[in-house]
C-alpha cells in the first residue's frame, strides 16, 4: 500500500550519531534495496491495521506507532546518499597536480636568479627545438598523405583524373661548357607586389664621438682629461710585476700535477707585463713628442708677436724633433749608454728588413755562404743593380 504523507505541522527529528554513522556508509547492493523496500511494506501494512482496529490496544500503542512512523520517515531508502570513499586516480591527479604547482613556482625563482644572457640562450634552444619539432611532424604528415595510394584518384570539374602531387625536386642547375664559364640564371622572375607606400622612419645606430655636434679633437683638452691614464698603467705595471714574481716563485716548488698550471700562468703575466710596459714607454713617447712640439709652436709664436711671418713645420720637420726630444730625455733617464743601445737596436732592425728585400746573383747564398756555381771562391760575387742603399739613422 501507498505510504502516508507526512503532516504540514510536524518537524523531522534530528538526526542522531547512529543515524549519522548509517548516512556515511557506503551504498546498499540491490538486495539490501529488496530487502529494504519489503520490511517497508510490510510495516506499512501493519500499520493500516493497526490505524483500522478500534480497542484499547489501539490507543495503548499509539505512541510506539507514532515513533515507528518518526524512525520510516527519518531513515527514507529512496534519499540520495552520500559516499565517503574517493576514487584513488582522482587522489592521484590532485598530488600531481599539487607537486606541479610546487614545481613551477620552485623553476619561477629559479629562473628568477639566473642571469638574461643564460634566459636568453634558453628561449632560443626552445625556439629553434620547436622548430625542428614542426618540421618533423610536417615531414612526417606529407609522408603519410603520400603514402595512401590506394584510395580513390580525385576527379577535377571536367571529369578527368586528376593526378597526384609528385614531390618538388630541386631545379637542377644548368650544366655549364666549363667550369670557368658564368653560371646562367633565368630573366623570367615575377614582379613583386610589394610596394612601399609610406616610408618609415629607420633608426641607423650613431656613435656620439663621431657626430658633428661634437665638435672637432682639441689634443690638449684630451691630455688634460685624460692624464689620469699613465698613472694608472704604472700602477698596473707594478701589481703586475710582483705578481710574476710570486708565479714564478710558486713554480719552482711546484708539485708535478701542478706544474704545467701555473707555467700557463707564468707565461700569461709575462705576456700582460710586456704590455703594460708597451703602454707605459708609449705615454712617456707621447708626453715628450708633444711637449716637443708645444715648445716648437709657443717659440714660433713669439717670434710672430716680434714681427717675423708665419712659419709652419713640415712633417719631416717635426718628426726630426721629436726623435731628438726622445733620444734627449732617453739621455737624461739612463745617459748615453742608453741612447747608444737605441741607436744600435734601430739600426739592426733596418739592416734586417734589408736583407730579407736584397737581391742576390744566380747561384748565391743569402748569408755568405758557399756559391752553389762552378766559380772559383776567391772571385767576387756579382752585386745586382736593385740593391738597395744603407740609410743612416740619427
Amino acid at each position: 500500500m501507498p505510504r502516508r504523507p507526512r503532516p504540514v505541522t510536524r518537524r523531522p527529528q534530528p538526526t542522531t550519531g547512529a543515524q549519522k554513522a548509517s548516512s556515511t556508509k557506503p551504498k546498499p547492493t540491490t538486495t539490501r534495496k529488496l530487502s529494504d523496500a519489503r520490511s517497508d511494506s510490510s510495516a506499512d501494512s501493519e500499520s493500516d491495521v493497526d490505524d483500522r482496529g478500534e480497542g484499547p490496544s489501539s490507543l495503548g500503542h499509539g505512541s510506539s506507532d507514532e515513533e515507528g512512523e518518526e524512525s520510516d520517515d527519518a531513515v527514507d531508502p529512496d534519499a540520495p546518499r552520500i559516499a565517503q570513499w574517493q576514487d584513488e586516480d582522482e587522489l592521484e591527479e590532485e598530488e600531481a597536480e599539487e607537486a606541479q604547482e610546487d614545481n613551477e613556482d620552485t623553476l619561477e625563482n629559479d629562473f628568477r636568479s639566473l642571469p638574461f644572457g643564460t634566459l636568453r640562450k634558453a628561449q632560443r634552444a626552445l625556439a629553434q627545438a620547436t622548430a625542428d619539432s614542426d618540421d618533423e611532424g610536417d615531414s612526417d604528415a606529407d609522408g603519410d598523405s603520400g603514402s595512401d595510394g590506394d584510395g580513390p584518384r580525385a576527379l577535377s570539374s571536367k571529369g578527368k583524373e586528376k593526378e597526384k602531387d609528385e614531390p618538388k625536386h630541386k631545379k637542377v642547375a644548368v650544366k655549364r661548357s666549363s667550369k670557368h664559364a658564368p653560371q646562367e640564371t633565368t630573366s623570367k622572375r615575377p614582379v613583386s607586389w610589394h610596394r612601399q607606400v609610406v616610408e618609415a622612419h629607420k633608426l641607423e645606430p650613431r656613435d656620439p664621438r663621431f657626430l658633428s655636434t661634437a665638435g672637432s679633437l682639441d689634443a690638449t683638452k684630451f691630455r688634460s682629461q685624460y692624464d689620469f691614464l699613465a698613472d694608472l698603467h704604472k700602477d698596473e705595471l707594478s701589481t703586475l710585476r710582483e705578481n710574476l714574481k710570486r708565479a714564478r716563485k710558486l713554480l719552482v716548488s711546484s708539485p708535478r700535477d701542478q706544474r704545467a698550471k701555473r707555467e700557463a700562468e707564468v707565461e700569461r703575466l709575462e705576456r700582460a707585463v710586456k704590455r703594460a710596459e708597451s703602454a707605459v714607454n708609449r705615454d712617456k713617447r707621447e708626453r715628450v713628442e708633444q711637449e716637443a712640439i708645444a715648445k716648437a709652436t709657443h717659440e714660433e709664436r713669439e717670434k710672430r708677436k716680434q714681427g717675423k711671418g708665419a712659419f709652419y713645420l713640415k712633417d719631416a720637420d717635426k718628426k726630426k724633433l721629436m726623435l731628438k726630444a726622445r733620444y734627449e730625455a732617453m739621455a737624461a733617464e739612463g745617459g748615453k749608454r742608453a741612447v747608444k743601445k737605441a741607436i744600435e737596436k734601430k739600426q739592426k732592425k733596418i739592416s734586417q728588413k734589408e736583407t730579407k728585400a736584397r737581391p742576390f746573383a744566380r747561384g748565391s747564398v743569402v748569408g755568405g755562404g758557399a756559391p752553389t756555381s762552378n766559380k772559383r771562391p776567391g772571385e767576387p760575387r756579382e752585386r745586382d743593380s736593385g740593391w738597395p742603399k744603407r740609410r743612416k739613422v740619427g
